[in-house]
């Protein structure tokens, strides 16, 4: 008796193929999106945190507040940030200055945001960095 080939069963298999992908997918885009968007995000944080401490250290640099007064320190601060940011390619915002009689503080809240808009509900809105320098 010859026997006769079973092409159902293999046929069969590349369903079974099929909709394995089809369950995994959807797992393995959330995996790779989040990694593009999360590294976007702390890429952009590490770039404002050091524009901060830029800005903080140019700050400082002035001699301390009985000698200038806070406006040119800050001023300074304000415009080191910003030129770091821009010298990045990133547009210069949300930078803000503050002094006190012995330390300058620098915040920047830059809009991050998702970059794949994948997971913009999970994602933070900007990322916010402080760097307080004190004068020596």
């Amino acid at each position: 008796m010859k026997k006769v080939p079973n092409f159902g069963r293999r046929n069969r298999q590349r369903g079974v193929a099929a909709v394995e992908f089809a369950l995994v997918l959807p797992l393995f885009l959330t995996l790779v999106l989040g990694a593009i968007d999360w590294g976007w995000f702390f890429f952009i944080d590490q770039i404002v945190t050091n524009a901060a401490r830029e800005g903080a250290r140019a700050g400082t640099l002035l001699a301390p507040p009985p000698v200038s007064s806070n406006g040119q320190a800050e001023d300074a601060a304000e415009a080191a940030s910003n030129l770091y940011l821009t010298n990045v390619h990133l547009s210069a915002t949300g930078v803000v200055a503050s002094s006190t009689g012995s330390a300058i503080t620098v915040t920047i809240t830059y809009p991050v945001g998702s970059l794949t808009g994948f997971l913009k509900p999970v994602m933070p809105a900007s990322a916010v960095a402080t760097a307080v320098m004190r004068w020596q």
